[in-house]
């Protein structure tokens, strides 16, 4: 059997020992240690007593590598699905840095966070920066992405061709929060997909009201004047006009001939003196939203609409 080396012949003296027989060997003197070395261990001493060396106490993984994963944004939908992963991981830097334009990278006014920061965390009340772990963690989910419509919470005229992802933001049903709809507006810059608008409201404030449990209410009436121009009926649909609403009966024969719909967007408002009232409603003709509304009065039969500002073209 093979022995280890040290073994072979007779056992020799310790390290640094004479044979036996042999004149002792003069101690070699010292070697001085360079300024080189100290200052070797001096950092290698104070990266240790810092906890850093080898722990990771400080920052754990500060020392390694994190290469940057490419982000797909050769369309508003692969972007969209970016903003969804980025946002669900908190990231927060990379949605600015990466899937933002350069606008809204620029600092708010008076503060150090930027523009897209600064509506984020105003939006979307338990994200901002002073979160904690155990605090409630908001979902964000892109449900769909279209041309951008008038009845979308950021629609101006500056962005009236641009590309949306509608996104929804829910939370656990015990935490007290509801859920939250999102208007993200996509533009191309520097050959990539990139988000320049958004904002974030209550899904309460942008769904059309429930039908009003009371017909001969305001919003009841308008429901049913809705509900009769969509289902194509114009004798209905005259139960629900003022007797001198000659301009409306005329809208609602045209929108009925082209095939338009209505819906209410909100309840309708009244004045104190409960004698007028106002309508907003959308108005879609051939998959285009647009802007409609109305004034409404009392007359002996109930509440009926007066004038309606949307020309069907």
């Amino acid at each position: 059997m093979t022995q280890p080396p040290h073994q072979y012949g007779p056992p020799q003296p310790p390290w640094g020992q004479p044979y036996p027989g042999m004149p002792p060997v003069p101690p070699t003197p010292p070697k001085k240690k360079s300024a080189a070395v100290f200052l070797v261990l001096g950092l290698v001493i104070l990266l240790a007593a810092a906890g850093i060396l080898g722990t990771g106490l400080i920052w754990p993984g500060w020392m390694k590598s994190n290469p940057s994963v490419a982000v797909d944004q050769s369309s508003p939908e692969s972007t969209a699905k970016a903003v969804e992963d980025t946002l669900n991981r908190r990231d927060v830097e990379k949605f600015v840095n990466v899937l933002v334009c350069r606008d809204g990278r620029n600092k708010a006014e008076g503060k150090d966070i930027s523009l897209v920061e600064e509506t984020l965390y105003r939006d979307i009340e338990p994200l901002s920066p002073k979160s904690k772990s155990g605090d409630v963690q908001p979902v964000f989910k892109v449900d769909e992405v279209r041309k951008i419509k008038p009845s979308d919470p950021i629609y101006n005229d500056g962005n009236k061709d641009a590309t949306v992802a509608i996104m929804s933001v829910g939370y656990p049903k015990d935490s007290g929060l509801s859920k939250q709809r999102g208007v993200l507006a996509m533009f191309e810059e520097d050959n990539k997909y990139v988000v320049c608008e958004m904002g974030f409201v209550p899904v309460t404030d942008s769904e059309e009201p429930p039908p009003d449990p009371d017909p001969a209410s305001p919003t009841g009436r308008m429901q049913a004047f809705a509900k009769a121009v969509n289902d194509k009926d114009i004798v209905a649909a005259r139960q629900y006009m003022c007797s001198t609403a000659r301009a409306v009966n005329t809208w609602a024969e045209k929108a009925i001939a082209a095939g338009g719909k209505l819906r209410l967007h909100a309840k309708v408002t009244t004045t104190k003196a409960e004698d007028t009232g106002q309508v907003r409603m959308w108005y879609t003709l051939d998959g285009a939203e647009t802007k409609a509304g109305g004034f409404l009065k009392k007359e002996s039969d109930g509440w009926c609409l007066l004038s309606f500002n949307n020309d069907v073209k």
